[in-house]
Protein backbone atom coordinates (compact mmCIF):
# COMPACT_ATOMS: atom_id res chain seq x y z
CA UNK A 1 0.00 0.00 0.00
CA UNK A 2 1.02 3.56 -0.61
CA UNK A 3 1.87 5.95 2.16
CA UNK A 4 0.69 9.54 2.43
CA UNK A 5 1.98 12.33 4.65
CA UNK A 6 -0.08 15.47 5.15
CA UNK A 7 1.53 18.60 6.57
CA UNK A 8 0.30 21.89 7.96
CA UNK A 9 -3.00 20.66 9.40
CA UNK A 10 -4.43 23.17 11.85
CA UNK A 11 -4.89 22.17 15.47
CA UNK A 12 -8.60 22.85 15.11
CA UNK A 13 -8.90 20.53 12.09
CA UNK A 14 -6.88 17.85 13.83
CA UNK A 15 -9.13 18.09 16.89
CA UNK A 16 -12.20 17.74 14.66
CA UNK A 17 -10.70 14.67 12.98
CA UNK A 18 -9.86 13.18 16.37
CA UNK A 19 -13.41 13.78 17.63
CA UNK A 20 -14.96 12.24 14.52
CA UNK A 21 -12.64 9.24 14.68
CA UNK A 22 -13.49 8.65 18.34
CA UNK A 23 -17.20 8.94 17.57
CA UNK A 24 -16.79 6.31 14.84
CA UNK A 25 -14.75 4.10 17.22
CA UNK A 26 -11.81 4.23 14.83
CA UNK A 27 -8.23 5.27 15.12
CA UNK A 28 -7.41 8.58 13.49
CA UNK A 29 -5.52 6.73 10.75
CA UNK A 30 -8.38 4.31 10.07
CA UNK A 31 -10.85 7.17 10.05
CA UNK A 32 -8.80 9.17 7.54
CA UNK A 33 -8.29 6.07 5.40
CA UNK A 34 -12.07 5.60 5.32
CA UNK A 35 -12.64 9.27 4.40
CA UNK A 36 -10.07 9.12 1.62
CA UNK A 37 -11.56 5.91 0.24
CA UNK A 38 -15.07 7.36 0.33
CA UNK A 39 -13.98 10.55 -1.41
CA UNK A 40 -11.91 8.68 -3.99
CA UNK A 41 -14.76 6.34 -4.94
CA UNK A 42 -17.76 8.65 -4.51
CA UNK A 43 -17.74 9.72 -8.16
CA UNK A 44 -18.13 6.07 -9.18
CA UNK A 45 -21.54 5.92 -7.48
CA UNK A 46 -22.93 9.30 -8.48
CA UNK A 47 -24.44 7.97 -11.74
CA UNK A 48 -25.97 5.01 -9.92
CA UNK A 49 -27.56 7.33 -7.35
CA UNK A 50 -29.10 9.45 -10.11
CA UNK A 51 -30.41 6.33 -11.83
CA UNK A 52 -31.86 5.10 -8.54
CA UNK A 53 -33.60 8.44 -7.92
CA UNK A 54 -35.18 8.33 -11.38
CA UNK A 55 -36.23 4.70 -10.94
CA UNK A 56 -37.76 5.51 -7.55
CA UNK A 57 -39.67 8.44 -9.07
CA UNK A 58 -41.02 6.24 -11.87
CA UNK A 59 -42.00 3.47 -9.45
CA UNK A 60 -43.91 5.97 -7.29
CA UNK A 61 -45.92 7.02 -10.37
CA UNK A 62 -46.64 3.38 -11.27
CA UNK A 63 -47.71 2.55 -7.71
CA UNK A 64 -50.04 5.57 -7.67
CA UNK A 65 -51.58 4.53 -11.01
CA UNK A 66 -51.96 0.90 -9.90
CA UNK A 67 -53.55 1.96 -6.62
CA UNK A 68 -56.08 4.11 -8.48
CA UNK A 69 -56.87 1.25 -10.89
CA UNK A 70 -57.29 -1.17 -7.97
CA UNK A 71 -59.58 1.20 -6.08
CA UNK A 72 -61.66 1.77 -9.23
CA UNK A 73 -61.91 -2.00 -9.68
CA UNK A 74 -62.99 -2.53 -6.06
CA UNK A 75 -65.57 0.25 -6.41
CA UNK A 76 -66.95 -1.34 -9.59
CA UNK A 77 -67.17 -4.77 -7.93
CA UNK A 78 -69.00 -3.26 -4.96
CA UNK A 79 -71.46 -1.45 -7.20
CA UNK A 80 -72.07 -4.66 -9.22
CA UNK A 81 -72.59 -6.55 -5.99
CA UNK A 82 -75.14 -4.01 -4.81
CA UNK A 83 -76.91 -4.07 -8.22
CA UNK A 84 -77.25 -7.86 -8.08
CA UNK A 85 -78.75 -7.73 -4.58
CA UNK A 86 -81.60 -5.44 -5.71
Amino acid sequence: MAELKVRDISEQDLAGIETSANRAHLSREAYLRKLIHHDATDHLLSGDVSDLRELTRQMAIIIKQNTKAYLDFVDTVRRLGLSNEN
